[in-house]
């Protein structure tokens, strides 16, 4: 597998997201996350706004693939409106959850 070019996919996924009315937005990546992951993070978000432009069911496919993987990485993206940030933080999977959850209910 090659090394993932991070601050090429942040270009290429600024070009799409931080224009317009979000221009002036910063996005913020928590020191937790490893780089790789955030990458393809982003790489993931901006093929998912690519899609949109696809059939319906091509961009809903794409859309729930790509939160999966997202989910598997415990990532999430989101944004911070007072503070114009994008931001890409830890979450729990919901894989661990509800594994967390029967435990809790099973024992």
């Amino acid at each position: 597998m090659s090394a993932l070019n991070f601050d090429e996919i942040l270009a290429e996924w600024s070009k799409v997201y931080l224009v317009g009315d979000y221009s002036d937005w910063k996005i913020q990546i928590d020191e937790d996350i490893n780089k790789d992951f955030a990458a393809i993070a982003l790489f993931l978000d901006n093929k998912t706004a690519k899609a949109s432009g696809e059939s319906t069911e091509f961009y809903e496919g794409f859309k729930k693939a790509s939160f999966q993987v997202l989910d598997l990485l415990e990532i999430l993206i989101a944004e911070e409106p007072e503070e114009k940030i994008i931001k890409i933080t830890s979450k729990e999977s919901t894989r661990i959850r509800d594994q967390k959850l029967a435990k809790e209910i099973w024992g």
